[in-house]
């Protein structure tokens, strides 16, 4: 996720930045709205001059963006050989992702108070939800090339049946106990009874 350029000025402190990100992760986690969050309470809980977040950050949307970006790494690209190991592969990536608390109760929050942040929800949608869905889409779309996957799957569909059941857990607060390698394979092998080109 690429954050806009910001204006030069003093020379950032990386520790500062990534203690920055870390308090709010804590905060937020700990029962912290985004909206009742300031740079003030950030600062004070990291320990530095509320100017030295105001130099990095004007704006609490910017420092948000910045949190979403570490938590939101790019998902790695997969080349097993067959869509069906890819698609177990970049679901297993996916159920990692979900078992970190911190990033799910920033994700939680962001959607809670989508209204009160809508330029952030509609980067954070363009950027990261749009670009993993696309993803999974071009996996889908070569297993049917291949003859893999049957012609008139939609891949859409397919991506909403995979990944719904784990955001589910994940709202509920059930996701601890997964094992991403054997949930990602078992939830791949149930769809792909529907889906698998006959032979």
């Amino acid at each position: 996720m690429e954050t806009a350029a910001r204006p030069a000025g003093r020379k950032r402190d990386p520790r500062t930045d990534s203690a920055a990100i870390d308090a709010v992760l804590d905060l937020v986690n700990a029962g912290a709205t985004l909206s009742g969050l300031s740079l003030v309470t950030i600062a004070e809980h990291v320990g530095v001059s509320r100017n030295s977040l105001y130099r990095r950050w004007k704006t609490k949307d910017d420092l948000y963006l910045d949190v979403l970006d570490a938590v939101n790494k790019p998902l790695p690209e997969f080349s097993t050989g067959t869509a069906r190991e890819d698609l177990i592969a970049d679901l297993a990536v996916v159920i990692e992702r979900t078992l970190d608390e911190r990033a799910n109760s920033m994700l939680r929050a962001l959607l809670a108070e989508a209204g009160a942040f809508p330029e952030l929800h509609r980067r954070y949608f363009q950027e990261v939800v749009v670009p993993r869905r696309e993803y999974m889409h071009g996996i889908v779309r070569r297993g049917i090339a291949a003859g893999e996957i049957r012609a008139d799957v939609d891949p859409a569909l397919v991506n909403e049946m995979l990944v719904g059941p784990i955001l589910a857990r994940m709202w509920a607060g059930t996701a601890d106990g997964l094992d991403p390698a054997a949930t990602s394979r078992r939830l791949v092998d149930l769809l792909y009874a529907g889906i698998a080109a006959a032979r």
